[in-house]
């Protein structure tokens, strides 16, 4: 095949059509979460001012009566200790759980067994530590 003996030909008219955007905007994972944290900050913001423009009357009326400032309610008190009871034994339970799976994770020779040590242990302190972050 020889190129030397190309003729060329004539290309007629030619209708000239517009040319459509064909770029599409990508979202990244960063803008993606940058856009979702301006997001949450706006209505954070906004809920802020909301509370802070419009004073709770209930709030104002329970604490004139002297509802923050008496003895706690008995049934109230014997509930809400017996839900913390079964917290705390729920708590025990699925770490005790999550113990034991990571343990197995480490007999195995799982890739990830020491990274999900270090978050419960991470997890564990910080469940250890709220009552003290709460205070």
């Amino acid at each position: 095949m020889s190129l030397g003996n190309r003729q060329d030909k004539e290309v007629g008219p030619v209708m000239a059509l517009p040319l459509r955007n064909t770029r599409t905007r990508r979202v990244t994972g960063a803008s993606l979460l940058a856009q979702v944290a301006l997001a949450l900050l706006i209505g954070l913001l906004a809920g802020a001012l909301v509370l802070a423009a419009l004073p709770d009357p209930t709030l104002h009326a329970l604490n004139s009566a002297g509802a923050f400032h008496g003895t706690p309610i008995d049934g109230v008190q014997t509930f809400v200790d017996r839900l913390k009871g079964n917290i705390v034994w729920l708590g025990a339970t699925v770490m005790g759980l999550v113990i034991a799976v990571v343990g197995i994770m480490f007999m195995v020779g799982h890739r990830q067994a020491h990274d999900i040590a270090i978050r419960t242990i991470t997890g564990l302190a910080i469940l250890a530590s709220i009552s003290g972050i709460v205070a």
